[in-house]
């Protein structure tokens, strides 16, 4: 017959760190879910209490389903599952209509700002066209050597055009655009395989998470339980040495019986072996890529000498001996001048203004134009 021994303190501290993470996580989402219910702080507070509630009475109903059982209090034990079952259920359903509640705003947000960005995108191509219409009477008025009357008053015009398409722009790269986060990407691909909608994928997988978590809470709090209950039964099963000291006159001792000592060998141990890894060479070659270099007739202390338009001639220089197509990326422009992100930005809105540069309405990248 084989002997249980305690479990070691290694042991005890995953359990209790497992139940620890299981049953916080489980509180906190049903918290936050039940407050994304609704918009009103005071109704959003009141669910979150009652989350937080329905969650701490599910995890004390645990345990006592353990003991009833035990106690063979089988009305007990089905009343205190009931109760899990109905508080966990509660909580499901409580945390899926805040989960439905807070992607419904979110939802809207997002046709929000693209409906805000799209306004703004076809007013700045307003600008753009007229802009382009008083070019071309610029082009006529300098032909017909009517600068001064014509020409001029049209060029100043177009000077604050072009300021409004700039400013314009800034506006709509500060508009936030809708990006599918991998959340999202997973639950869109679930829903692809199985045939279902986002939104019915979402709440299964929610339903999914809630229960494995319960399962987990419910796994190592029982673990814990049972561990101690061991040891209360160990210190039960010790001998009672101190009857002398609480006054109980002690049996006459009886002449003891020669025992045989039996001596126990200690096993030796056994070397441990050792195995030497040799490390594997890398065969992947390192590849880098660049997209912008630096001149070699500048270094960074001019072009951190230089002024605003120095600087923008030599970035300049360097984009135009990129190839048509050949991305344009802010951040290796950066890199490779020493610059900051707002002088690249200027410099971005000067390379399209002068048509070396264009930008996917789609992507919002940058590319070498032809």
């Amino acid at each position: 017959m084989q002997h249980r021994h305690p479990k070691t303190r290694l042991q005890l501290l995953f359990a209790y760190t497992g139940a620890t993470l299981s049953v916080t996580l489980s509180i906190a989402l049903s918290v936050l879910l039940f407050w994304s219910i609704s918009e009103n702080n005071y109704y959003s507070a009141l669910f979150a209490g009652l989350a937080l509630a329905f969650e701490l009475a599910k995890f004390m109903a645990l345990p006592e389903i353990a003991r009833r059982k035990q106690r063979k209090d089988w009305m007990g034990a089905l009343s205190a599952t009931l109760l899990f079952v109905t508080l966990a259920t509660a909580s499901i359903l409580g945390s899926i209509g805040g989960l439905q509640s807070d992607t419904q705003r979110v939802q809207a947000n997002i046709a929000e700002q693209e409906q805000k960005r799209v306004s703004l995108i076809e007013q700045r191509q307003l600008l753009l066209d007229e802009i382009a219409e008083n070019q071309k009477a610029i082009d006529k008025y300098i032909a017909l050597n009517r600068i001064k009357n014509f020409a001029q008053p049209l060029q100043q015009k177009n000077k604050a055009l072009r300021q409004q398409a700039a400013d314009m722009q800034e506006q709509i790269n500060t508009v936030g655009v809708a990006h599918e986060t991998p959340m999202t990407a997973l639950l869109g691909a679930i829903a692809t395989a199985v045939g279902k909608d986002k939104a019915t994928v979402q709440v299964y997988v929610f339903i999914l998470l809630a229960v494995l978590l319960d399962l987990v809470a419910s796994f190592f709090i029982e673990l814990i339980r049972e561990e101690n209950q061991f040891k209360a039964s160990l210190v039960k099963k010790k001998p009672q040495a101190t009857k002398m000291e609480e006054g109980v006159t002690p049996p006459k001792p009886r002449k003891p019986k020669p025992k045989k000592s039996v001596t126990l060998e200690k096993p030796k141990p056994t070397p441990p072996k050792l195995t030497v890894v040799k490390p594997e060479k890398s065969d992947t070659p390192v590849v880098e890529t660049t997209q912008l270099e630096l001149p070699v007739e500048s270094n960074v202390i001019n072009i951190k000498r230089a002024s605003a338009l120095e600087k923008y001639a030599i970035v300049k220089e360097a984009v135009s001996k990129l190839d048509v197509g050949e991305g344009v990326y802010k951040r290796q422009m950066m890199k490779a001048f020493q610059l900051g992100q707002k002088t690249v930005d200027k410099h971005y809105r000067w390379l399209m203004r002068d048509g070396l540069v264009v930008q996917d309405t789609d992507t919002k990248l940058f590319y070498r134009a032809a």
